[in-house]
Formats: C-alpha cells, sequence, structure tokens
C-alpha cells in the first residue's frame, strides 16, 4: 500500500513539474500563506511513505508556492538534507547501512556538487525544470516496473 501511495505521490509531482514548465509559474511572487500549512501536509505524506520528499516538494514550491526554481532546487536539497538526518541516524544505530559503500557515495558527492552547482547557475531555467520532469518521470518508470 506504501508502494502505491509513494508511486501517486510521483506522479503527481511530474504533473506539476511538467505543467509549472509549459504555464510559466515559479515567479518570484511566493505564496507566503501557504507556507505553513503544505509543507506539513507534505512532511506528513513523506512520514507515511518514508520517503524524503524531494519528488513532490519540487512541483509544489514551484506550482503552489510559486518559488523560484533555483531557489526551489537549493531549499529542497537543505530540506531532503535536514529530513535525512533522522533517518540516516536511526539506520547507522541499527546496522543497516553498509558504511564503506556508504562512504565512497558521500565523497563522490562532496566532490560532484560544486562542479553542478556551477553547471546549474548556467542552464536556462527552463532547461533546469524540463531536467528535473525528465528526472522525475524516469524514477516513476522505475517505480512502476517494479510494482507490476
Amino acid at each position: 500500500m506504501d508502494g502505491l501511495l509513494y508511486l501517486t505521490m510521483l506522479i503527481l509531482g511530474l504533473v506539476g513539474s511538467f505543467f509549472s514548465g509549459l504555464l510559466g509559474i515559479g515567479g518570484a511572487i511566493i505564496n507566503y500563506p501557504l507556507l505553513l500549512f503544505v509543507p506539513a501536509f507534505l512532511g506528513i505524506v513523506s512520514g507515511i511513505v518514508g520517503a524524503g520528499g524531494a519528488f513532490i516538494l519540487i512541483p509544489i514550491m514551484l506550482t503552489v508556492l510559486k518559488i523560484p526554481i533555483r531557489t526551489t532546487i537549493a531549499s529542497s536539497l537543505a530540506i531532503v538534507f535536514i529530513s535525512a538526518v533522522g533517518g540516516v541516524v536511526g539506520k547507522v544505530s541499527a546496522g543497516h547501512i553498509p558504511v564503506v559503500p556508504t562512504l565512497f557515495v558521500i565523497l563522490g558527492s562532496l566532490i560532484g556538487a560544486p562542479f553542478g552547482s556551477k553547471i546549474s547557475s548556467k542552464i536556462n531555467v527552463s532547461v533546469l525544470r524540463y531536467g528535473l520532469v525528465i528526472l522525475i518521470g524516469a524514477t516513476a518508470v522505475k517505480i512502476w516496473s517494479s510494482v507490476l
């Protein structure tokens, strides 16, 4: 059941990302009243399915909260990092994380992140938006293939 809820959220995120690009949504006018309620709802649903929530957080930040794409990407990285810390502590203490492969992933991320940031600042916003759509779509296909 959790897999279907996760997949539904993923598809909604994909649709939201796609239409935010088509409609030109993502300008500098931020919907502040929704900043209280939407993240709380996303936190509850993400907690139910055990996901970090970035796949649904990004489209919501773009379409509902109307946060610009570059701010959305940076904010979602910070939000997912903070929410992941608790999960990592729990998994490490339970012995569910293989230490050596994890260290290699961390090292690769630390090396690659500055390059990705520099590349992102030079890419057109619409290209970033559609890149996110492709990434979320590929994730949906992967999950569908494992569910079916």
